[in-house]
């Protein structure tokens, strides 16, 4: 089910929209839900997965293409960049399978693609914050576990669509939740798909927003989004891209006309704008040292 929430915006606030699936953000402790979903898989064919966080009975895993064991080669080999994804699904839902096709094909071009499970709605009965937590978490694992992965911990990209682009932009603005960490959680840039990025947010503190938390020192940042998309509206995207070169960060925003929501996934449209969206995204990991 869907439910359209009307908008009303200026230049640079958006009072409120809905992501995919149908609610707003809110925080975990107003959400009354039953717990529906069954959890996401614990391995994803071609992949090495892990788990990176453990709460209660909760296993949250991470699954790695591209990984070489360092033993298979003569000569030491360099250490990778890394690129980790967050499915979108409104925080409600989601799957790990979502970003699999760029996940591979990333790998391809010589980086560890990651996937990154984390708490939603109709599995954990959770909200923003935790997610924000999570997404944070996964970041700084693949940091601390740098050696082990033959990672470059100074080259880590966070990555994700619509509740998942919200969750990356997140780890690059918002403040860090576990204040003992001595491993950052920030990426060096970040990658988002039609992402959740309005000025403001529905029940959503300010200290959860990521356009609220820009401020000089943002990472490079990539969008892509379609002008069609009536559930998280282009002029969002467009209204953080200007605030972040407010700031002095770099930010590229391409706009897709005619598409909807969710138009860079590869089942979506035939496949029309998989490709192009995917070439986009190397092309800015190109510039930025990432890929060669």
């Amino acid at each position: 089910m869907r439910i359209k929430i009307a908008v009303v915006s200026n230049f640079f606030s958006i009072i409120s929209f809905v992501l995919i699936g149908a609610i707003s953000f809110m925080p975990a402790l107003s959400i009354a839900a039953k717990k529906t979903l069954p959890p996401n898989p614990d391995f994803l064919p071609g992949s090495e997965s892990f788990t990176y966080k453990v709460i209660d009975d909760v296993k949250l895993r991470l699954h790695v293409f591209g990984m070489e064991p360092v033993s298979a080669h003569d000569k030491p080999i360099a250490a990778k960049p890394a690129i980790i994804f967050f499915f979108g699904g409104a925080l409600r839902s989601g799957s790990v399978g979502q970003f699999v096709s760029q996940a591979k094909a990333l790998s391809e071009q010589g980086m560890l693609a990651v996937i990154a499970d984390y708490r939603v709605l109709l599995r954990h009965n959770t909200g923003p914050s935790e997610a924000i937590a999570d997404a944070q978490s996964a970041v700084r694992w693949l940091r601390e576990h740098a050696e082990e992965l033959n990672l470059d911990a100074n080259r880590v990209v966070a990555a994700g669509g619509s509740a998942g682009g919200y969750l990356a932009a997140a780890t690059a603005t918002v403040a860090e939740f576990d204040k003992t960490a001595t491993v950052s959680s920030k990426p060096n840039a970040v990658a988002l798909f039609n992402p959740a990025l309005a000025g403001k947010y529905p029940r959503v503190a300010k200290d959860l927003s990521p356009y609220e938390q820009l401020t000089e020192g943002v990472v490079p940042t990539f969008i892509v989004h379609g002008k069609k998309d009536d559930l998280v509206p282009f002029t969002s995207a467009l209204v953080y891209c200007d605030k972040v070169k407010a700031v002095s960060g770099y930010c590229e925003l391409h706009a897709y006309e005619g598409a909807g929501h969710g138009f860079f996934n590869r089942n979506r449209n035939g496949g029309k704008w998989y490709l192009e969206t995917l070439a986009q995204l190397k092309a800015f990991l190109v510039r930025f040292g990432y890929l060669t």
